[in-house]
């Protein structure tokens, strides 16, 4: 029998291969832009392509749950108060259906 140990590293593993759902993807981009972040630094750890990254970023914008701000010439975007509730909840959905993603 394996380990919890074992059983978590092979869930880490496959979930590698797994393709994400629109919501995992935003609440990805919405937590890392928890502290502010420019484009480059959401794309990579992201792992999204640009095409990719610039339909949510307009989507997550356009739905008030990301803002984006110049400052010395550099675009950043952060978190929203609807952003943060957004987390918030998707973390509980997740808790409810018992994934382990959190």
């Amino acid at each position: 029998m394996k380990s919890h140990r074992e059983i978590l590293t092979v869930y880490a593993v496959a979930k590698k291969f797994v393709r994400r759902g629109r919501l995992e993807i935003a609440n990805e981009i919405l937590s890392l832009c928890h502290t502010p972040s420019q484009k480059t630094h959401i794309l990579y750890k992201c792992n999204l392509s640009f095409e990719q990254l610039e339909k949510y970023l307009d989507y997550l914008i356009s739905n008030n749950l990301l803002e984006s701000f110049s400052k010395d010439g550099k675009v950043f975007y952060r978190l929203t108060g609807n952003g943060r509730r957004f987390i918030k909840k998707y973390k509980r959905l997740n808790r409810f259906l018992g994934t382990r993603d959190f």
